[in-house]
């Protein structure tokens, strides 16, 4: 399959002439090749959605940050559908999703806000529409949740420790280990709580906007000239830049100073769900309320999904998760001096095995939600009550 210039084409064969072949089975041929273009069409479809969305959000914000889709109009589409087309809910939509749906949230004006919202919620549900694209990535293990009371569908009512008032941010600290569903269950729980979402991609993005931002100010480059710039030094450069630009500070030491200060200013202006990143020590360093989670599931379980999931063979599914995991244990004892996974460092723990990733979300859900609501006095909502405009 080949993508040039606005069109997706799909590269087959001229079937050989046959005689004796049962019509039939060319029938069915032509019928298959049908569904494909069809799907291949819609893909397209949805993805000029999100690339118009991006721009109207873009227009109507006025950011100075940029786009979400910085490439020129043809070639971001085709991007796009290819991601659609053969890994619909991974982790370069997801991501993109985020950014446009995080700027979109920040619009002042509520009527655009609103209308721009309705366009993202109705591309999600196209996108989780798409049917047959990837493998089954639940981590459910139907045995088990068999045996778990919490998917019955009842009221079980909460008593919170302390009034949740206005003046309090939502945020919700995700941990999880590699393979257990964590980043789907963060960004699905983002769009039922209707809030932000950040994970390692997204901060990623974040990050080197802001400093393109300030760097092409302070240099005369254009926002997208500094950005591509940075997006594209390698080698001795890469690392001679980065030394004079973080004063001989490991990259990754600055990059982890800069993101703890935005988690930190991020949590005191709005909500969000955050995945990793330290965020739930850092949040208690700082003193502001938060919810940390941890999420994990049986070592099998987790190889099972990875194997699904990335067309992995046992062994390789195996080493893959295994050296993730070792990363995120020594990047959290680094910077926190913490136990990576530990439970006595989360307010809850769940084995998304026993629940399956939409009940996981449900769960976390009923749990924050009904703190809010009851504190509050929301009957219906499912979000939290937007603070009243400061006095003047």
């Amino acid at each position: 399959m080949d993508f040039e210039n606005d069109k997706v084409i799909t590269r087959t064969s001229a079937p050989a002439e046959n005689p004796g072949a049962a019509p039939g089975k060319d029938a069915g041929d032509a019928a298959a090749l049908e569904l494909r273009r069809n799907a291949e069409r819609r893909c397209r479809a949805i993805a000029v959605r999100i690339y118009d969305l991006d721009t109207r959000v873009y227009e109507q914000s006025g950011s100075t940050l940029g786009r979400t889709l910085i490439s020129e109009k043809s070639k971001s589409i085709n991007l796009l559908t290819r991601e659609l087309i053969f890994r619909p809910q991974g982790e370069a939509i997801v991501s993109y999703m985020a950014l446009i749906g995080n700027m979109a949230r920040s619009l002042k004006d509520k009527k655009v806000r609103r209308a721009m919202m309705s366009e993202y919620n109705a591309i999600r549900q196209e996108i989780l529409s798409l049917e047959g694209a990837v493998p089954d990535s639940d981590i459910g293990n139907p045995a088990r949740m068999r045996l778990n009371p919490f998917i019955i569908r009842k009221n079980f009512g909460h008593q919170p420790r302390r009034k949740f008032t206005d003046q309090d941010r939502l945020v919700i600290c995700i941990g999880r280990s590699y393979g257990c569903g964590g980043n789907d269950i963060g960004f699905k729980l983002a769009d039922m709580l209707h809030i932000d979402y950040y994970d390692a991609t997204v901060f990623r993005d974040v990050m080197d906007r802001e400093l393109a931002e300030r760097e092409s100010a302070a240099g005369g480059k254009s926002f997208r000239d500094q950005l591509d710039e940075d997006r594209n030094l390698k080698g001795f450069r890469r690392w001679l830049v980065n030394f004079n630009r973080f004063h001989g500070l490991p990259p990754e030491d600055a990059l982890f100073f800069n993101q703890s200060e935005y988690i930190i200013e991020t949590a005191k202006k709005k909500d969000f769900v955050i995945l990793g990143r330290c965020a739930d020590v850092i949040l208690r360093n700082a003193g502001i309320p938060h919810v940390s989670i941890f999420i994990t599931a049986p070592f099998e379980e987790r190889v099972r999904r990875t194997m699904e999931m990335q067309q992995l063979s046992q062994r390789d599914a195996a080493r893959l998760i295994r050296r993730q995991d070792r990363q995120h244990a020594r990047f959290y004892k680094r910077f926190t001096g913490l136990e990576w996974g530990s439970a006595v460092h989360y307010d809850l723990c769940i084995n998304s095995a026993s629940y399956g990733i939409e009940e996981c979300v449900r769960l976390i859900h009923r749990v924050t939600h009904a703190r809010v609501r009851d504190d509050l006095g929301l009957e219906n909502a499912t979000a939290r009550r937007p603070a009243p405009p400061a006095a003047p």
